[in-house]
């Protein structure tokens, strides 16, 4: 490669990092604001919004005092209720997926694609649509406003199903014959041989379970109305009223919900993207 083709190449590759950079800086403007935001008095917060200049993003008075206003509202509880119910239906939902998606991609049995294709209209179908008759199921079992009714109805999830069925079809037939020569149950077989090389499902599934019980607001919203239950979501949309808006408070929040909603992704986003990619491929 020619000197002045090299010096071309690195150009454009420069002004390609460059221009993302920018894209990104400008995309994430909102989010920085948020932040900044969270930091400043009550009376600061929109003391530059007016116009755009770095006063908006750099603050003149920094304080905690939106953070630890949060103590006495009920916020640290409703944290730990969306940490309880989210972490509980991650661990329960993806050995729940994980069987469902065995048994599609393993077993022959009558209705399956049919049965599997229910399952796949069902994740599809907007929450609003059945949200009345899954209130009606849940009062009439006596769940209501209970950690079940957060749970319950969260375990079994589509995508995760067909993602794991997906992984378990790609994988050679003969593994579980051999294993089943062998004498080995199907439990066995998917609970000793087939689950533990799942891993990268297990933990793209976890993090899709924990994310969407995590961001879950109307269907708390409906089935859990005391303060004792209420998670994050609901305790965050709680500082806007009819009298007035905390805003302090609003921005505060939700950049501590935002970040706690953020560590597991950011552990694990490598396999994240990785699973979608193989299962597109196989």
């Amino acid at each position: 490669m020619s000197v002045d083709r090299r010096s071309t190449v690195l150009a454009l590759g420069t002004a390609r990092y460059v221009t993302m950079s920018l894209i990104a800086l400008v995309l994430l403007l909102p989010l920085i604001w948020l932040v900044v935001s969270s930091l400043r008095p009550p009376a600061d917060i929109f003391a530059h919004g007016s116009r755009l200049g770095w006063s908006m993003l750099i603050p003149d008075r920094l304080t905690l005092e939106n953070y630890t206003s949060l103590i006495g509202t009920g916020f640290p509880r409703a944290v730990g209720n969306s940490l309880f119910v989210a972490l509980t239906t991650m661990v329960v939902g993806v050995v729940v997926n994980a069987a469902a998606g065995f048994a599609f991609a393993v077993f022959d049995f009558r209705f399956k694609n049919v049965i599997f294709a229910f399952v796949l209209a069902a994740a599809m179908m907007p929450f609003e649509a059945i949200v009345i008759p899954l209130y009606i199921l849940v009062q009439s079992l006596g769940l209501i406003d209970t950690y079940a009714a957060l749970i319950l109805p969260d375990l079994a999830n589509g995508f995760v199903i067909f993602m794991f069925r997906q992984f378990f079809a790609g994988l050679p037939r003969e593994l579980y014959e051999a294993a089943r020569v062998d004498g080995a149950s199907w439990g066995h077989i998917w609970l000793k041989i087939a689950l533990p090389i799942s891993w990268p499902v297990v933990l793209t599934g976890g993090i899709m379970l924990f994310m969407h019980q995590f961001e879950a607001f109307f269907w708390p919203l409906v089935a859990t109305p005391s303060p004792e239950h209420t998670v994050v979501q609901v305790a965050i949309a709680r500082n806007i009223s009819l009298e007035g808006t905390e805003w302090g408070r609003l921005f505060s929040s939700t950049t501590l919900a935002g970040l706690v909603a953020l560590v597991p992704f950011l552990l694990f986003q490598k396999f994240y993207i990785r699973n979608f990619v193989t299962s597109g491929l196989k």
